[in-house]
């Protein structure tokens, strides 16, 4: 897998998270797609769901005033000829700029047909993700 394709998909899928453009992720994220964390495992079994489970966590995140994110470090791996793997550590940002969270996540790409999507999200702690749904 090519690492600035994975890249490109990856900001193209936070600029979409930020401003709530939940089509665009579902455009970006292949379903079924499951989000996992020491928690549990949600698994949406198509674009509906997905939109609703991304919208959910969006406003839940715009409780805390949650307005963007600050990528730290942003670390690739490829897997296989159609998986990678991007490991992403970030900081929130509220509205006065100010850093109030930290956390990291590990997305999971596939390409089918020669098309790449995140197929999956592995939050690494139980308050990165807050609720993915109602």
């Amino acid at each position: 897998m090519d690492k600035q394709n994975i890249l490109d998909i990856y900001k193209e899928y936070i600029q979409a998270f930020e401003s709530k453009d939940y089509h665009t992720i579902a455009d970006i994220c292949r379903t079924p797609f499951f989000a996992s964390s020491p928690s549990g495992t949600t698994i949406f079994g198509n674009r509906e769901e997905l939109l609703q489970g991304f919208s959910t966590l969006r406003s839940s995140l715009d409780i805390d005033g949650y307005v963007g994110s600050q990528l730290n470090q942003l670390d690739y791996m490829s897997v296989a000829e159609t998986a990678g793997t991007l490991l992403v550590d970030f900081h929130r940002i509220n509205h006065e700029g100010t850093r109030y969270f930290h956390g990291k996540a590990l997305y999971i790409f596939q390409m089918r047909d020669k098309k790449t999507e995140i197929i999956g999200i592995v939050v690494l702690d139980d308050n990165t993700a807050s609720s993915w749904k109602d």
